[in-house]
């Protein structure tokens, strides 16, 4: 948005406050309405894709994230992953970042409530 002020012809201060104000303000009614109306959150709000689901990489899911294998092996050596073994799930969060849920080969299954999408009930997407 702020961007698109800049390439304007002849933005003037006021247009680019306008603008920012108008993005903010929506913003602001969105993230409301998500707390005060059921149901909002599911329209807004997109399910965490599933990238990996214990050692299986999930191509279209990591496709549909913009990420390569090279992003996502590099997103586990900074979980300190070293084994893929160990890997029980990679979700990508709706907020951008790549949680690595991992653990010891021999260790309890993940708790699949862990997997749901934030607090609406639904499963990662998987694919």
């Amino acid at each position: 948005m702020l961007a698109s002020v800049t390439f304007w012809q002849k933005p003037t201060l006021l247009e680019g406050a306008v603008t920012m104000g108008m993005l903010f303000t929506l913003q602001f009614v969105v993230g409301n309405l998500r707390k005060r109306v059921p149901g909002v959150t599911r329209l807004v709000d997109t399910r965490p894709p599933l990238l990996m689901d214990g050692t299986e990489v999930l191509a279209a899911n990591l496709r549909r994230a913009n990420m390569t294998e090279a992003d996502l092996r590099a997103k586990l050596r900074e979980a300190n992953v070293t084994r893929l073994e160990q890997v029980r799930a990679v979700v990508m969060e709706s907020t951008g970042d790549v949680s690595v849920l991992h653990a010891p080969p021999d260790a309890p299954p993940i708790d699949k409530s862990l997997l749901a999408g934030g607090g609406t009930g639904l499963d990662c997407e998987s694919g």
